[in-house]
């Protein structure tokens, strides 16, 4: 069975890569390698995996991507509020309107499973109440709302799609992120030992990557269609602060300017009553972190290279690549 992994050399996806490889996939993936290939370079030894090196933009190389491929998982997105909002209009073409083309192609080359990747952060906020999958959709950023709009554009095709709205992810990754909440913690709490908590009171619904990954291949094999939650657990942002804090015995600095306005919990019941339980815990993840920066993986974890605005804003020849020249 060949796997066709849009954005799969990014964050969640180069952890899905090397999962379905290891259970036999065969894997393709298309991805603008704007972060670099570090993160999939050893799976380019895998005689069972493919790299097909360009912009989802592109309906061309797109079209022959899908030939022969028996599933689509659709990751590729410029991620999260602050990046996607560097420039709206290439956001759209890469978030909501590729995402949109892709389906029809599944469509039209009757591939039928199609699963998108989406987000909790569509719900918005909505502190008061827990969140199912029939709570009603209120997003509060750019990046919500083009997940929101790429929800709808999907939902016509002749076999439903599958939707998999993510929490918060955090956890290792060998294309690393460390402008995740939890992540950002633990990489504080290893290198200045102080945690800089903004807020602190409002509710996430956090996952790990690798339960991201998981949940994909769960929703492959079992031939899942619909709309489901990921989450494994709901806590405040102080909460998990605390948490890290007891691992490490660092500082935690409480600052009062909070520019995000999200608050919620999230139920995940309706994937974990088909038998999917997240298994990663925030103290795994600190343990697994903790061990990449003693053996030297990672360096400062302030360098751009690990923050997808603080890459795309201050290069200049990112920026080219990405949003002024468009297509390769």
């Amino acid at each position: 069975m060949r796997i066709l992994i849009t954005g799969g050399a990014g964050y969640l996806g180069s952890v899905l890569s090397r999962k379905l490889l290891s259970k036999g996939y065969k894997v393709r993936i298309i991805d603008g390698i704007w972060y670099g290939d570090e993160s999939i370079r050893e799976c380019l030894k895998n005689e069972n995996f493919e790299l097909i090196k360009d912009d989802i933009r592109n309906l061309t190389v797109t079209v022959k991507s899908m030939k022969n491929v028996d599933a689509v998982i659709h990751l590729a997105s410029i991620v999260g509020m602050p990046a996607s909002s560097i420039e709206p209009r290439t956001s759209e073409e890469i978030n909501y309107l590729a995402t949109k083309n892709i389906a029809e192609l599944c469509q039209l080359h009757d591939i039928e499973t199609y699963i998108f990747a989406s987000t909790c952060s569509v719900y918005g906020s909505q502190p008061d109440v827990l969140i199912t999958e029939k709570s009603p959709l209120k997003p509060l950023d750019f990046y919500a709302e083009q997940k929101f709009k790429c929800e709808r554009a999907i939902g016509w095709l002749n076999r439903a799609p599958t939707i998999m709205r993510f929490g918060t992810l955090f956890g290792l990754s060998p294309r690393m992120r460390f402008d995740l909440v939890i992540n950002t913690f633990i990489a504080q709490a290893i290198q200045k030992e102080k945690i800089q908590v903004f807020g602190g009171n409002q509710y996430r619904p956090f996952l790990n990557v690798e339960d991201a990954a998981d949940s994909l291949i769960f929703a492959l094999e079992k031939n899942l269609t619909g709309i489901y939650n990921v989450v494994s657990e709901n806590l405040t942002i102080s909460e998990a602060s605390q948490r890290i804090k007891k691992l490490s015995d660092c500082e935690i600095e409480v600052l009062s300017q909070n520019e995000d306005k999200r608050n919620y919990k999230v139920s995940g019941d309706k994937l974990k009553q088909i038998g999917f339980t997240p298994s990663q815990t925030i103290e795994s993840s600190y343990q697994k972190i903790k061990n990449a920066f003693d053996t030297g993986l990672f360096d400062d974890y302030s360098n751009p290279k690990y923050n997808n605005y603080k890459l795309l804003f201050s290069s200049k020849e990112m920026q080219e690549r990405v949003f002024m020249l468009g297509l390769e």
